[in-house]
């Protein structure tokens, strides 16, 4: 017969071992209920880097077309994942109080010419309000959104679709960045945005001229708190402009996520 001493730490000991296993980054799969014409019903696949001590978690939606590639056993992103996303989650490097959550679309959101029409389709959004209300019931904590080059298509109009159905609560707040141009918040936005673009982005479908025309037209309209940051560092690289380099924050991914860290940590939830 175990004596009560023994049991209690195997107790404490399994506890330990559950909370150092949920501080992996890992790959989870959300489940996609919702129903519609030639709808996917594949779950969405996500990717978190946990906090140990979290205050907020961020979802982030990719630019490009929206795929990332996830699959089960997965265990690192690279690239400006690591560089920008993660150190959000680790007190060493900021102040760790993100669970950070990519979001991988399991079927391709083509680009588009002049704008990347399939980023307001019914099957993405729906997608990302499940993966919203999964994390959110999860961890119980504000969540905020964040869009890259294309993805910020992704949080705008997510959030026009919030406003339609009055559920603007699901999210805290929205992180702006390398937007794609055109994408845009309406003038009954009432959220607090922080907007990002590198002061050499060569991507001509992301100018920063553009997103501080968004920014503007924000501080205008929006009751909120908006800000607008520059990113100075990194450098540019051989790919294309649109993929790589200044775009991506290559190299400046520490001006990026200290922005980020500052304006959320600032940011107090009603």
């Amino acid at each position: 017969m175990i004596s009560c001493s023994i049991r209690g730490l195997l107790v404490l000991t399994f506890s330990f071992w559950l909370v150092q296993a949920a501080a992996f980054a890992q790959v989870v799969s959300v489940p996609f209920n919702e129903r519609g014409f030639l709808f996917n019903t594949a779950p969405t696949l996500t990717f978190l880097w946990p906090a140990k001590q979290p205050r907020v978690t961020l979802i982030f939606i990719p630019g490009g077309e929206g795929r990332i590639g996830l699959f089960p056993d997965r265990k690192t992103l690279g690239g400006f994942y690591e560089a920008t996303l993660k150190p959000l989650s680790d007190a060493s490097l900021s102040s760790g109080s993100f669970n950070v959550v990519v979001f991988d679309s399991p079927v391709n959101l083509p680009v588009g010419t002049d704008y990347p029409y399939s980023r307001q389709s019914s099957e993405h959004l729906l997608r990302i309000e499940s993966v919203v209300r999964y994390y959110k019931e999860l961890y119980a904590l504000p969540v905020w959104i964040m869009g890259h080059s294309n993805g910020a298509v992704s949080i705008t109009e997510f959030y026009k679709l919030l406003q339609k159905s009055q559920k603007q609560n699901l999210v805290e707040g929205a992180i702006y960045s390398s937007a794609r141009n055109g994408s845009g918040f309406d003038d009954n936005t009432n959220l607090p945005v922080l907007l990002l673009a590198h002061e050499s982005d060569g991507c001509e479908k992301s100018k920063p001229s553009e997103s501080h025309a968004v920014y503007e037209r924000l501080r205008k309209n929006n009751p909120q708190r908006v800000e607008y940051v520059l990113i100075r560092g990194g450098e540019p690289q051989s790919q294309h402009p649109c993929y790589s380099g200044f775009h991506m924050f290559y190299g400046a991914g520490e001006e990026a996520y200290k922005a980020i860290d500052q304006f959320v940590g600032a940011h107090k939830s009603p």
